[in-house]
């Protein structure tokens, strides 16, 4: 009895590392038009009763008098609209299965410096929560680890396919590194005064500091070669962003994080991005001068703080839209970003326009991510990646994702959510 526990536990690891059952799509056999809907091209503006034909993975028309050819297959979108993939510009999807499962978090490494681990490797396409972000729309994600001062290499994944190699965009994108805070909390678990509060952070902060800048030596040195035992595979994976083959992905949040990221950016002339930052409104300038993209905190959340007006969440997208700062939505959880499309929506009612609530879901992220050549509108000659909605994409109370396609894949729309609402809704039948 005594190894019970044991077997249990490992029974229900088992259990829950299964991946889900829906296979993914195939490649296109014919082309495909989606007929007479309303079509979200993004760099060409809306399109009525226009039609998108697709082949061979690539868009190869769009308008209101097309020549579809003889062998395509003809799918009427009437009184619906056609949207370019959404993409979640950060977030640790098949990285984390459940958060309370400490067997199914793959998303952070043991120590503070980790720039040679990559999300690509750790990264499950068979995760049960995939199916529910892409039933929304959200097609491609930048998958980010997390943890210590430097986390690691991030990847950019699309979220259909049978293996991480053929689905992987970019299989490594950025290095993620995590400015600490810097700031003082007075929460009754704190039991550090001010003072020390303010040293650790100080230590903290010159300590990255000190290893971006050992980084940038040991690059410097590689060029004129290394001997064997000189070689470091932790700053060798650092040697991309000094050579600008690779951006940085700063996790930023508050006032001073954000300036502390835009220091290190300028110091070592690197291609920054921050995320997170939900204090952007408080360093307009600095930003404006910097020309450095943000990739915005979740809009469904609370003020940070106590001071901060009620809808502060909200209209920071409205804000940086109009500071001409490029930025795109996120959300906070893995799980969560099957949402995304909706905080696009929260923003519109704060002042947003449209227009910039969808570049900020499509275009923005796919030029902050470097992919813009392939997705983000809808072109001819890039990826068909996209959906067909019967409602509003941006609206919870109307989203229908109808057809969804990856490279001109059909993708199952089915999903753990969806086969749970089936079975629930026969209990009922059953009863009458």
């Amino acid at each position: 009895m005594k190894y019970l526990p044991i077997i249990t536990a490992f029974i229900a690891s088992v259990c829950i590392l299964q991946g889900h059952d829906k296979v993914p799509g195939a490649p296109q056999k014919q082309p495909i038009a989606l007929k007479n809907a309303k079509v979200y091209t993004i760099s060409q503006g809306t399109l009525e009763g226009a039609t998108v034909i697709f082949d061979k993975g690539k868009i190869i028309a769009i308008g209101k008098n097309v020549d579809i050819p003889s062998n395509a297959e003809i799918i009427d979108c009437t009184g619906k609209s056609i949207y370019p993939g959404f993409i979640s510009a950060e977030t640790t999807l098949g990285l984390v299965e459940i958060e309370a499962v400490r067997s199914t978090r793959d998303n952070a490494e043991s120590g503070p410096f980790n720039p040679n681990a990559k999300a690509s490797t750790a990264y499950n396409p068979d995760s049960e929560v995939i199916p529910t972000i892409r039933h929304n729309g959200v097609l491609i994600a930048h998958i980010v680890p997390e943890g210590g001062a430097i986390s690691g290499k991030s990847a950019i994944m699309q979220l259909d396919g049978w293996t991480k190699e053929d689905i992987a965009l970019q299989p490594t994108f950025a290095i993620v590194v995590n400015i600490p805070s810097l700031s003082v909390n007075s929460a009754p678990w704190i039991n550090k005064s001010a003072e020390e509060q303010i040293k650790d952070a100080d230590n903290n902060l010159r300590e990255l500091k000190q290893y971006i800048a050992k980084a940038k030596m040991y690059s410097l040195a590689a060029r004129n070669g290394l001997a064997e035992n000189a070689q470091d595979i932790r700053l060798e994976a650092m040697r991309p962003i000094f050579e600008k083959q690779m951006p940085v992905l700063f996790s930023a949040t508050k006032k001073e994080q954000i300036l502390a990221a835009l220091e290190i950016i300028s110091e070592h002339k690197l291609n920054g991005i921050i995320s997170g930052a939900s204090e952007a409104h408080l360093c307009l300038e600095e930003l404006q001068l910097a020309r450095v993209p943000i990739i915005l905190p979740r809009t469904h959340s609370l003020p940070r703080n106590d001071d901060a007006g009620y809808d502060e969440p909200y209209t920071l997208p409205s804000i940086l839209e109009t500071a001409g700062i490029n930025w795109a939505f996120t959300e906070s959880s893995f799980w969560q970003q099957r949402n995304l499309p909706f905080n696009a929506g929260t923003a519109i009612a704060f002042g947003l326009g449209e227009e910039a609530a969808l570049r900020g879901l499509t275009i923005n992220p796919a030029s902050m991510l470097g992919i813009s050549n392939r997705v983000g509108t809808l072109d001819i000659g890039k990826d068909a990646t996209l959906f067909v909605s019967a409602g509003n994409a941006l609206d919870a109370l109307t989203n229908k994702v109808e057809h969804a396609f990856i490279q001109g894949k059909k993708i199952d729309l089915d999903n753990r959510h969806t086969d749970l609402a089936k079975k629930y809704r026969t209990r009922y039948q059953q009863m009458k």
